[in-house]
């Protein structure tokens, strides 16, 4: 399974966002998304699920050498929570996950899903009730019980611990086993280079992809990056 991305232009009446933005990942791969906020990250993991529009290019799933062109088809491949906010105040834990579940027709028990992240103490709470850490590991309890072949995240370590960011890692070790394909956006140059087996960098609307090989130096190859593509003109004393 492929994801494909070819020439897409967004903007926002007379600002563009995205630039003839083009990039391909495969099955397998976890692929991080990295650019200051405002940038445009949001906005094209907001496209590839349809919920922006494109002003022009496209974007396809290529699935056993063929193109998936419907819609529903296309989005059943997807899994995307934008933020908690996406979330029901008034709903449950657990009938966050059956939603899930029933709606992506899942063969992922809810034992299952809920005992990977620990989180039965409050799978009976509202999510009105509940802590930051505690919607965000709900959230990604859903994208394990989707089992969606695409995952979409955006900020997956916001409000974790260190312990349930370690299950996080351990989740996308997972997702590349089962050939997955997983694009997350973080500002954590230091968990995308543990996790990761690309980097794309969204720079002035457009994708600079970054491919790495020597491990070691992953970490601060990103900062370099990082620094070369936004800092340029600013002065710090």
């Amino acid at each position: 399974m492929k994801l494909i991305t070819n020439n897409l232009n967004v903007q926002y009446k007379e600002h563009k966002v995205l630039i003839d933005c083009s990039f391909e990942m495969d099955q397998g791969e976890v692929v991080g998304l990295i650019a200051p906020n405002g940038s445009g990250k949001t906005t094209l993991l907001k496209t590839l699920m349809g919920l922006q529009q494109a002003k022009s290019g496209n974007i396809s799933i290529i699935s056993n050498k063929k193109s998936i062109i419907c819609r529903e088809e296309y989005l059943k491949n997807l899994f995307f929570i934008e933020s908690n906010e996406s979330l029901y105040d008034n709903l449950t834990v657990e009938e966050h996950l059956k939603i899930v579940k029933r709606a992506w027709k899942s063969p992922i028990t809810i034992n299952a899903a809920v005992n990977f992240f620990d989180i039965q103490r409050f799978l009976k709470k509202k999510v009105k009730q509940l802590s930051l850490g505690m919607k965000q590991q709900l959230i990604l309890t859903m994208y394990l019980i989707s089992d969606a072949p695409i995952w979409i995240i955006d900020e997956p370590l916001n409000g974790l611990d260190p312990t349930n960011a370690y299950l996080f890692n351990q989740l996308m070790e997972r997702a590349k086993r089962e050939n997955r394909l997983v694009l997350m956006s973080s500002h954590n140059l230091i968990n995308i280079s543990e996790i990761c087996n690309r980097v794309l960098f969204l720079y002035e609307g457009s994708v600079v992809e970054k491919v790495y090989k020597d491990n070691e130096s992953e970490s601060s190859a990103l900062e370099e990056m990082y620094q070369k593509l936004f800092f340029k003109g600013r002065n710090y004393v």
